[in-house]
């Protein structure tokens, strides 16, 4: 299964009713719509998805409807990531169980803890599950970096931990994770997050992106993708120019999901949806200014 993961996956935004509740016309309408604009992959309950906004049983009822509503048209990554290792294991067997294609675990937060337990962490996940592991490395938000000579470690001794998904400004670190991890792994999965590393990641040797752009302007990264598969190198880098100024949509919210969300809303189904407390309400200056960044970027009329 993970020679198909590659490309772009996007971490899709979970979209709630006005009542908190998870919207499932909403999320079924943004599905359809990246399927249509020939995503590679779908990541469900990842960071942009909120999963720390949900409870277990929230996120494994998600999980399951969802998955289903994809039906195979694209493969599947559930995030699994918990602070409570328990829960972890509880997610990962049940998104195993749903036929997901493979899971995304973020390590631990809160506290920090020594590679030899962080390695001991993967390596029970790895052995408690059937289907590939991806592992999340978000030091942004966990507080702490994974590095590459853990990852190493895990990729040669554990085959099912097919990849890892690096959220790091730093793009010299994709760089170390190929140099170190692939020599040992050569099918080892490094997938950029940050959206305009797209184009250097694939450069020197990444799967892809998992990035959250992707939400509402698909076709960009999957056109730069092609190109650059395809040797048409110009065209990718005319469209990396272009994704490089979308980036200051992360600026206009905190947490910048809902700038993403609102994004959705207004290119995507047309109407607006309701938040998770303790977001309760998107103001009109964010409305306006998603609006207007959509405008400037061609991407509505």
């Amino acid at each position: 299964m993970e020679q198909r993961l590659k490309g772009i996956i996007p971490p899709i935004v979970t979209l709630f009713d006005q009542h908190g509740e998870i919207d499932w016309k909403a999320n079924q309408v943004l599905v359809d719509w990246l399927i249509d604009q020939r995503v590679h992959g779908l990541l469900l309950m990842g960071s942009t998805g909120e999963f720390s906004a949900l409870t277990n049983a929230e996120r494994k009822e998600y999980a399951e409807k969802m998955t289903a509503y994809v039906n195979g048209r694209v493969p599947v990554l559930i995030g699994t990531g918990s602070t409570a290792f328990k829960e972890v294991i509880d997610l990962a067997t049940h998104a195993q169980s749903v036929d997901a294609d493979g899971i995304l675990v973020v390590n631990p937060y809160y506290w920090n803890y020594s590679e030899e337990q962080l390695y001991d962490y993967y390596a029970k996940i790895s052995q408690c599950v059937s289907i590939p592991v991806i592992i999340y490395n978000i030091p942004l938000l966990t507080g702490q970096c994974l590095s590459a000579e853990l990852i190493h470690r895990l990729a040669v001794n554990h085959k099912n931990i097919i990849g890892v998904k690096d959220t790091i400004n730093d793009i010299g670190h994709i760089r170390q994770l190929l140099i170190t991890v692939k020599k040992d792994r050569p099918d080892f999965l490094i997938f950029s997050a940050f959206d305009d590393h797209l184009l250097p990641s694939l450069q020197i040797g990444a799967a892809g992106s998992i990035n959250g752009i992707a939400n509402f302007a698909p076709e960009l990264f999957v056109q730069l993708y092609e190109h650059y598969q395809s040797g048409n190198i110009q065209a990718a880098i005319e469209l990396h120019k272009q994704i490089v100024q979308f980036m200051s949509i992360y600026d206009y919210s905190n947490p910048f999901y809902t700038a993403i969300k609102e994004a959705v809303n207004q290119r995507v189904l047309k109407r607006s949806t309701g938040a998770r407390f303790p977001i309760e309400t998107t103001d009109d200056e964010l409305k306006n200014n998603v609006k207007e960044f959509l405008l400037s970027n061609k991407l509505i009329q």
